[in-house]
């Protein structure tokens, strides 16, 4: 794309980071055969999950998954379609007795809204991307966390879409929310 004018434009994305605990060493240990019959249905049923929702997969990296709700389409209840989708992400992840952790986060990012990300272009920059990562990071084994954001953004006016199971605090010096909420069930 060198040379040719990208069409950006800022918007309000939640962002959904999961990654697969452990997978990195346990995978030096197997035949990269097993590694890919391993991650081909977990990334076929984790597409699946987003995509159900209207969310948008950015990019797989290795074991971890990046997806966007709210670009390229955005929907009013995307950062709800985002909580729902990790809860059935982490549903089909216990029943497959594999361990992975999932942040959520919501806020501006600068979308490029001609990316093909079929092609491995990245679609959207700002540090809403890299929050994300950090919550995912922090939330325990086959855990969800949601910053507080996310959090309001699921409730508006009415019950919380998510069943807060625990609040936690900063995490050392990491730019992380004060609080972040653990969805164990949507409502």
């Amino acid at each position: 794309m060198r040379g040719e004018r990208q069409r950006r434009e800022r918007k309000v994305v939640t962002v959904v980071f999961c990654d697969l605990v452990g997978f990195t060493s346990r995978a030096e240990a197997m035949d990269p055969e097993d590694v890919e019959a391993l991650l081909t249905p977990y990334h076929d049923r984790v597409r699946t999950e987003l995509e159900r929702r209207g969310g948008t997969v950015e990019k797989f990296i290795g074991d971890a998954v990046m997806a966007l709700f709210g670009a390229p389409t955005a929907h009013e209840d995307d950062p709800e379609r985002a909580v729902r989708a990790a809860l059935a992400i982490r549903d089909f992840a216990v029943e497959e007795e594999l361990e992975l952790r999932v942040g959520i986060t919501t806020g501006e990012a600068l979308i490029r809204l001609d990316a093909r990300t079929d092609a491995g272009e990245g679609m959207a920059s700002g540090d809403v991307v890299n929050t994300a990562a950090r919550l995912q990071g922090a939330a325990p084994v086959n855990g969800i966390v949601v910053d507080e954001t996310t959090h309001r953004a699921t409730r508006r006016g009415r019950p919380s879409a998510i069943t807060a199971s625990s609040r936690a605090r900063r995490r050392g010096s990491h730019s992380l929310p004060t609080l972040r909420w653990q969805p164990s069930a949507a409502r």
